[in-house]
């Protein structure tokens, strides 16, 4: 349906376009739409990766509102507004800007900050050879370090300031000492052996616990091969005075063998993984770069929250059990237990609505012939701290 017909069938109610610069330079659009048509509202997302591309228009409408019967009842109209609303508000904690950005300009987050590299899948990455550099892959929350006025700023992959301030005190003197230039800092927020979900409440509401948090750095935003990197790292950490800052163990392999021991080595210490370094190439900052690879004994991935169901009812214990509808690549949908144990399994049921549209981190063996994975088990939900 063209713009035009759907004015003539009613009136535009809500509107917003915005943009991002892809890892290549690229400007892409974004631009969702609110028309208030009968039977429903219609809401219409169009985007583009390239400017001047082809558009891919997706159309969705709000049969009935929310909270029918209390104080804050809504209209069809109104949510499909306030839904519309949160996707901007999404896009924008992503790094969407309302101003078109030069193009090559770098890419940032909301905060304006430099986007972390990303790390590819070791199997998808087709030509490398040894020697590689080896780590322990942590499941902790990425955490990157710079400066604004003088003033040390930590914040997440997404771009949200973090506040855990016992590592930034000890990064505040390090900078103020000149140990440290200022550089964009990267790496991990961590504690050993806690679960993703302990360390993501202790970086979001800080208590006492929070100081057992540690830093573990693994790069620097550089223009150098990574041995260069890994050596200014331990410079900085050198000379500094700290409990809870430390530099990522980096081991040099050479051969296919001594990496899968490696990798045994670091699943039975409890690490989820091995991140394989390529250590030739610089910084690449905002892309999911070849030369950052990360090895492990499953796949896992983050799909969409679409939508839900709820699965059989554990009588004995009076509980619901959550069952999210998410979408594969391919735009085929799958279903997936909720995470957790069976009382967040029950809590997710309750709540599955507020999910819809965030990101649910999968574990699976494999992608089947219909390309949606094979044995989804369901880690956790999304939530930049």
């Amino acid at each position: 349906m063209q713009v035009e017909d759907i004015l003539n069938a009613g009136t535009y109610e809500y509107g917003q376009e915005l943009f991002t610069t892809h890892s290549n330079g690229d400007i892409g659009s974004w631009k969702i739409e609110v028309f208030n048509i009968n039977p429903y509202p219609l809401t219409r997302t169009t985007a583009t990766k390239k400017l001047g591309g082809k558009p891919v228009v997706t159309d969705s409408y709000t049969a009935e509102g929310k909270n029918i019967g209390r104080a804050n009842e809504t209209t069809p109209l109104e949510q499909a507004i306030s839904e519309a609303k949160s996707k901007v508000s999404k896009k924008l904690d992503k790094g969407y800007t309302y101003e078109m950005p030069e193009p090559g300009q770098r890419t940032t987050n909301a905060l304006g900050f430099i986007k972390p590299m990303l790390a590819q899948p070791i199997e998808k990455v087709k030509a490398w050879n040894y020697p590689v550099l080896a780590q322990p892959k942590m499941d902790g929350h990425r955490m990157l370090a710079t400066v604004k006025d003088g003033q040390v700023v930590l914040y997440s992959r997404q771009g949200k300031v973090l506040d855990v301030e016992h590592i930034r005190a000890d990064l505040q003197t390090a900078f103020d000492c000149g140990i440290w230039e200022g550089e964009t800092l990267d790496g991990e927020v961590y504690a050993h052996g806690e679960t993703l979900q302990r360390i993501s409440s202790l970086v979001k509401k800080p208590k006492p616990e929070s100081r057992h948090l540690c830093y573990c750095l693994y790069d620097v935003v550089r223009d150098m091969p990574y041995p260069s990197r890994h050596e200014v790292l331990s410079d900085i950490h050198a000379n500094m005075v700290t409990t809870c800052v430390t530099v990522t163990e980096t081991t040099v392999v050479l051969t296919d063998r001594e990496l899968n021991d490696l990798h045994a080595k670091y699943i039975g210490m409890g690490y989820e993984g091995t991140i394989v370094r390529q250590g030739i190439h610089s910084y690449e900052d905002g892309k999911r770069s070849p030369s950052l690879m990360k090895k492990k004994d499953f796949q896992d991935a983050e799909f969409e929250i679409t939508g839900h169901q709820t699965g059989k009812r554990n009588e004995r214990h009076d509980l619901d059990v959550g069952i999210y509808i998410c979408r594969a690549p391919n735009g085929i949908q799958f279903s997936v237990t909720a995470p957790g144990d069976m009382y967040e399994k029950h809590r997710h049921a309750q709540e599955a609505e507020s999910n819809y549209g965030k990101m649910l981190t999968v574990k699976f063996f494999n992608y089947t012939p219909d390309g949606i994975p094979f044995h989804p088990v369901a880690l956790r939900i999304r939530e930049d701290v």
